[in-house]
């Protein structure tokens, strides 16, 4: 469990790099864009999308949608 754990918040970490990426290194832009709640999500905010392996998954998905300049 503890494994799992450690792995979620690295998890959470990497997508928290990724957007901040995809919106060219402006943190203010990608907090912005986590706390807003976004469609493909079923309105829900990134940010509280983030609670699991299978969500960040998911959720980086659509980051990487983002990167290559797909609403």
């Amino acid at each position: 469990m503890n494994g799992q754990i450690d792995s979620l918040e690295a998890q959470r970490a990497a997508a928290w790099e990724a957007v901040i990426e995809a919106f060219d290194g402006d943190v203010e832009l990608a907090k912005s864009w986590l706390n807003q709640p976004i469609q493909v999500l079923g309105n829900e905010k990134p940010c509280e999308f983030m609670n699991s392996l299978e969500r960040i998954r998911i959720l980086r998905g659509i980051i990487s949608k983002l990167e290559h300049g797909f609403p």
